[in-house]
């Protein structure tokens, strides 16, 4: 017998296979010269004959989320309260169980059973009428904790339920927000930005000054598998704004103390910050791994210690048409300073000559670099 069903199981695949490959396969035919071809109309999509194969439990469960959440979601290293319902209950008020299996990701408090060797990989829960509260009648919930990684990316892991009485399993997703930040690289499709890359956002009246500008080009470069949940600030030093906005260590800054950022693909730890916010490279402190491997990077620094000298020629600054006021990376024709992308030392935030004593190198702002983006 139970060959003949999975025999009638493939035959019944079988034949839905060539039923969609032959409606996808649709010619089109014209039914007059005024009318418009159905052939984008005739398109079956499989997953709908797929989900008649899936088998749920006789009482099925489901996440009851916070408003906004479309699954459940927790953070890093830190535990959550989830809540589960029974869709359908049944009427005769009798109990229903599920056991919720852990994983490497994904931990909380599990069954004790001395004769089955103590702690189990699984917690049952009990769905049933609540005497003190009708409104929590087949519902019931647990807190679990989510492991920290070595990575800033928000990941996504499977939270199996059984029920116990069938055995049949559910499948839910568990959003696991990263606490760490991710840093990567805008290179504008390799051509890298000249130092004058806010000049046109600016004199378009787009973007009030150089941060704006700078800000959006990460904004709008963000890559395929780093985080797109949150903001990303650039890594560069704006000592003049037409805007009042300006960057350096100690004004809207791109790093936090306390913190892990993460670069090359949000895969390999740059930094973890303590207190401090900058990284004492006159002290011979380096990024624990680079920024990334290759090219350069505008950033306006005048030395190796963060600070910043003469906008004009560290921050391709200089007068608006107008004038007034003057801007930071605004002039194609003023100099302006570069990191080295491979570094470790201070050479990547001020790339230095290596005469003694070292110089920084000024760039003219015709030149194209790359910009670094900091998650925030």
């Amino acid at each position: 017998m139970k060959g003949s069903k999975s025999l009638g199981t493939t035959f019944i695949l079988l034949c839905l296979t060539l039923l969609i490959s032959n409606c996808n396969d649709a010619k089109s035919t014209a039914l007059d010269g005024s009318k418009p071809s159905l052939a984008g109309a005739i398109t079956i999509d499989p997953s709908i004959f797929w989900d008649l194969f899936v088998t749920l439990p006789p009482y099925p469960i489901e996440p009851l989320l916070n408003e906004g959440e479309t699954t459940l979601t927790l953070d890093e290293n830190d535990a959550s309260d989830i809540l589960f319902g029974i869709q359908n209950p049944p009427s005769d008020g009798s109990t229903i169980q599920f056991r919720f299996y852990r994983n490497d990701n994904i931990t909380f408090a599990t069954d004790y059973n001395p004769d089955q060797g103590g702690y189990q990989d699984y917690l049952t829960v009990d769905f049933g009428p609540n005497p003190q509260n009708s409104n929590f009648d087949y519902k019931s919930g647990f807190q679990i904790n989510s492991l920290s990684d070595e990575n800033c990316i928000n990941n996504y892991y499977d939270l199996v339920a059984v029920d116990v009485a069938s055995g049949i399993s559910q499948t839910f997703k568990v959003k696991v927000s990263d606490s760490d930040k991710c840093v990567f690289v805008a290179t504008n499709n390799g051509a890298g930005y000249p130092g004058n890359f806010a000049k046109k956002g600016m004199d378009n009246l787009t973007f009030a000054g150089p941060v704006e500008v700078a800000d959006n080009i990460c904004n709008s470069n963000i890559p395929d598998g780093i985080n797109k949940d949150v903001g990303y600030k650039a890594m560069i030093a704006v000592s003049y704004s037409p805007s009042g906005n300006y960057r350096n260590p100690s004004t809207d800054w791109v790093f936090s103390s306390f913190r892990k950022y993460f670069s090359q693909s949000g895969k390999k730890l740059a930094y973890s910050f303590n207190s401090s916010t900058t990284i004492g490279f006159a002290n011979l402190d380096q990024w624990t791994n680079s920024l990334g491997t290759s090219g350069k990077i505008w950033t306006g620094f005048s030395s190796i210690d963060w600070t910043t000298g003469s906008p004009t020629t560290t921050q391709c600054a200089s007068l608006l048409p107008s004038g007034a006021p003057y801007s930071s990376w605004y002039s194609s024709t003023a100099t302006g300073t570069q990191g080295i992308l491979s570094a470790v030392n201070g050479n990547s935030i001020a790339e230095m000559t290596t005469t003694d004593p070292a110089q920084v190198i000024e760039t003219a702002c015709s030149q194209r670099r790359f910009i670094v983006c900091v998650g925030q």
